[in-house]
């Protein structure tokens, strides 16, 4: 009798262990992992609408589909939205970070993006919205550093439209290693 709950003891075991999610079982370890984050800012010029505090979304979730990554808001017509967004290297050694961004469409512009945590405008700041676009932004990061930056999307008069931003983050150093976060907005 004791042999066989020893043996249905270990089949449950591997049971639950293959049966955990991707996304909660995290890569520690693993050489080279993003792992991207996803914070709203808010609405308007300054975030002066539904105004801070909101949550980091996808610390230490991996996954390309932003499930348990992705913040969504409804959005006026014409008005503008921030997200910022963390890049951090979980791997445990040096990497470069690819982000591929979204290029927007004629309802929500990604109007600017920005290096740092930006509420404002800042026309001091390091614009980084033509990579973004084109997914030719990098990141060179040491292992456990990371980089923020803030995307900037208008909205261009279009209700009961949704829009999908997906940031993608890829190792250049290893194929495999990605992750992403999404801003979905709504029109209303």
């Amino acid at each position: 009798m004791s042999r066989a709950r020893v043996l249905l003891t270990a089949v449950l075991t591997t049971l639950l262990a293959v049966s955990v999610a991707p996304e909660a079982r995290g890569a520690a370890g693993d050489p080279f992992q993003p792992d991207g984050w996803i914070k709203l800012c808010g609405q308007s010029l300054g975030c002066k609408i539904d105004p801070l505090p909101h949550p980091w979304l996808g610390k230490d979730i991996y996954n390309t589909t932003g499930r348990k990554q992705t913040v969504s808001v409804d959005i006026d017509n014409g008005e503008g939205v921030r997200f910022w967004i963390t890049v951090q290297n979980d791997g445990t050694q040096s990497n470069t970070v690819e982000v591929v961004g979204c290029a927007g469409n004629r309802n929500f512009e990604v109007n600017r993006v920005l290096l740092g945590k930006h509420k404002d405008q800042d026309a001091g700041a390091t614009d980084l919205t033509k990579k973004y676009k084109q997914g030719t932004l990098t990141f060179d990061l040491n292992a456990g550093a990371s980089v923020v930056f803030t995307l900037n999307i208008i909205t261009r008069y279009g209700v009961g439209k949704t829009y999908s931003c997906v940031t993608a983050l890829h190792s250049a150093n290893a194929t495999g290693a990605q992750d992403a976060v999404v801003a979905k907005m709504t029109i209303f």
